[in-house]
């Protein structure tokens, strides 16, 4: 007996899409860009799918509006009513570039909206094998953000609330491990450490991600000497909040790690959009 087991692989090509909006993401012999995207109402946009493969592969276009919830997990509403695409599916011949359209048809928009608008392979149907056996099936599904603005929209980030925390961080033990294919990996572990914890709310009618904001945190000792807390990166932002997208009049809860046996009380908090972006 073969032994393959029956079934779909599925991998999802999302990005850091606000930091490399101009990349393409390649898995196997399809590839997918651009990964992010920015129009107004009514104004099309194209993604461009490329097979450089030597078989005919078929993809489809699935449009999900994109809800997240104030501790930052995200939910997927189907929303292929919002956009016009054209075409929906397409046959990607042997080593050619298939372009599609999409605009959206969403009346009187007074704020953004933001959708994961994905290219998904199709699967289709496997001969069995010889003997009895099943076959794999791999399906890439790839991620290209698209957000809907209005004209003249703005974020308007508001620090609601700033207090000391924990949170859970990895961090490297100085060992390594052994691979399958003979390298070495560093082990990581999970650590506590101490955190600020700062609660958000988007205010203005336009998207921001949290990495693109600079936060700046101050406290004071038990004997009222003044703390200024270290500006954390692009990448330690990422690290800590996971999902980034903060869209109009959502409330947002996040916790920035702090080096270890930081304290600190009497906190306040602000944010501003990182300079240079």
């Amino acid at each position: 007996m073969s032994i393959l087991a029956r079934g779909i692989v599925k991998f999802v090509g999302s990005a850091l899409l606000a930091l490399y909006p101009a990349v393409a993401v390649e898995a196997g012999s399809i590839g997918v860009e651009p990964l992010f995207l920015e129009v107004r109402p009514g104004q099309s946009a194209a993604i461009r799918a490329r097979n450089s493969s030597d078989q005919v592969s078929t993809v489809e276009l699935i449009v999900n509006e994109r809800m997240v919830d104030e501790n930052g997990v995200q939910t997927r509403v189907e929303a292929d009513n919002d956009f016009i695409l054209f075409p929906p599916q397409a046959a990607l011949e042997p080593s050619s570039v298939q372009v599609f359209r999409l605009q959206s048809i969403i009346p009187n928009l007074t704020e953004s909206k933001s959708y994961f608008v994905t290219v998904k392979q199709v699967p289709v149907q496997l001969e069995p094998t010889e003997g009895g056996g099943a076959r794999l099936q791999v399906v890439f599904a790839f991620d290209s953000a698209v957000h809907v603005v209005p004209n003249g929209a703005k974020a308007d980030p508001q620090i609601l609330s700033v207090a000391m925390d924990t949170t859970i961080v990895e961090v490297e033990t100085g060992e390594f491990t052994t691979i399958e294919d003979g390298g070495q990996r560093p082990v990581i572990k999970q650590e506590e450490v101490p955190a600020v914890a700062i609660t958000l709310r988007n205010d203005g009618n336009k998207y921001f991600y949290l990495q693109n904001q600079d936060f700046e945190v101050t406290g004071s000792t038990a004997d009222g000497s003044k703390v200024d807390f270290p500006s954390w990166t692009t990448q330690e932002v990422l690290n800590a909040v996971g999902v980034v997208l903060v869209k109009p009049g959502d409330t947002r809860n996040i916790k920035l790690p702090l080096p270890r046996g930081t304290t600190a009380q009497n906190l306040t908090a602000s944010v501003k959009e990182r300079q240079g972006l």
